[in-house]
């Protein structure tokens, strides 16, 4: 059987923080917003944009407004990013072993084909599954359902890797298991499901529990 693994883009395949973080505060100020402490920036880091500037203060009839000037800065800011490192390493040997590779980010897909370009890494990717920029799709688990349902790839038969809690519960929501990474944004409390894998510290350490990750068989016509 084909396997599959998903992966998240920032703070997984890369870290964004210099860019998105310049973005958001340029989003702020367009709406009249005073400086913001870093690290409720960087908690912005993962979920989608709208439900993050609401919990940043802006108005919801503003929203609108600071996507507007967040997409404005990041244009430049999505290259204000660097690839993990050990993760190419990952990849390659991934491919090698004969897992079909993607990406389930809560990213506009469109930013997200353009940085893995950027970084080289968009040659290891079957597809890229992301947001859409109206909005219809964002969260992470219409993201997964996106993936799936366009690699054709069977839940049991994936994995997610992710850093965040959005990543772990958006792929439960599909039927998908997940290893969670810590050299991200989220926190180790976030990592609580029962279809959580693994929590892992290192890119190598990835590496080797998806060589242990056993596919469950799928029945067979006539099969028991």
């Amino acid at each position: 059987m084909t396997r599959y693994c998903l992966f998240d883009l920032d703070g997984t395949l890369t870290d964004p923080e210099t860019g998105i973080v310049a973005s958001l505060r340029h989003a702020l100020s367009a709406v009249g917003i005073a400086e913001v402490e870093h690290e409720r920036l960087r908690a912005m880091i993962g979920p989608p944009l709208p439900e993050g500037f609401l919990l940043l203060g802006v108005p919801p009839e503003r929203v609108d407004e600071a996507i507007h000037a967040y997409r404005e800065r990041y244009t430049d800011g999505m290259y204000e990013n660097e690839v993990i490192e050990g993760i190419p390493t990952v990849l390659e040997a991934l491919v090698a072993d004969g897992w079909t590779l993607a990406v389930a980010t809560s990213k506009p897909a469109v930013y997200a084909e353009k940085i893995l370009v950027h970084f080289g890494l968009d040659g290891f990717f079957a597809y890229v599954a992301g947001a859409t920029l109206d909005g219809s799709r964002r969260h992470k688990a219409d993201v997964v359902r996106h993936a799936l349902d366009t690699l054709g790839a069977p839940s049991e038969a994936t994995v997610m890797i992710g850093d965040r809690r959005e990543d772990v519960t958006g792929a439960a929501a599909c039927g998908v298991r997940t290893v969670a990474v810590t050299w991200g944004f989220g926190e180790a409390a976030d990592f609580a499901d029962p279809g959580l894998i693994a929590v892992v510290n290192t890119p190598e350490r990835l590496l080797d529990v998806l060589s242990q990750t056993a596919i469950p068989e799928m029945d067979t016509p006539g099969g028991s």
